[in-house]
């Protein structure tokens, strides 16, 4: 079984205990649902954008690994979930985790979750305005045509 006294090692980052204890509660939640079907909300990023999309389809949650380079800056958190589809995502790469319903979970359902991401990812009000649409395209033009490009400069 898990022992969270030998595992827990905390980092100093931006001058506070990292990853927080609620990490390592709900990483003990997570080993029991060792080979059991669970459902994720992974995050996907790219150069310009963090997305996240929710699949009804349930996996298999086969292990839970150490991450040899955790990183707070750049949100890779200490451990990796392994699934029965050979894919392994870092905590820091994950949204959610729940069990039972991947829509809509009642609170007993989730597992896990970043409720920092998820504040600013899902729930955060958008804000679409010309200037945000301007610099959208821009960014997508320049992936597009393969030209270098500042995201806060105007493409000439």
């Amino acid at each position: 079984m898990y022992d969270m006294n030998s595992e827990q090692e905390s980092i100093q980052f931006k001058g506070k205990l990292w990853p927080p204890d609620s990490y390592y509660k709900q990483l003990k939640n997570l080993y029991k649902m060792l080979n059991k079907p669970v459902y994720i909300i992974p995050l996907q990023q790219n150069q310009n954008s963090l997305t996240f999309s929710i699949s009804g389809q349930a996996i298999i949650l086969i292990a839970i690994v150490d991450y040899p380079s955790p990183d707070p800056e750049n949100h890779f958190f200490p451990h990796m979930l392994v699934f029965n589809d050979g894919t392994g995502i870092n905590l820091g790469r994950i949204l959610r985790v729940t069990i039972n319903h991947p829509f809509n979970p009642d609170k007993e359902d989730i597992i896990y979750e970043d409720k920092k991401v998820q504040n600013s990812l899902m729930f955060r009000a958008r804000q679409l305005n010309e200037e945000s649409i301007h610099l959208t395209s821009r960014i997508a033009l320049s992936e597009l045509l393969n030209i270098a490009h500042n995201h806060n400069e105007a493409l000439t």
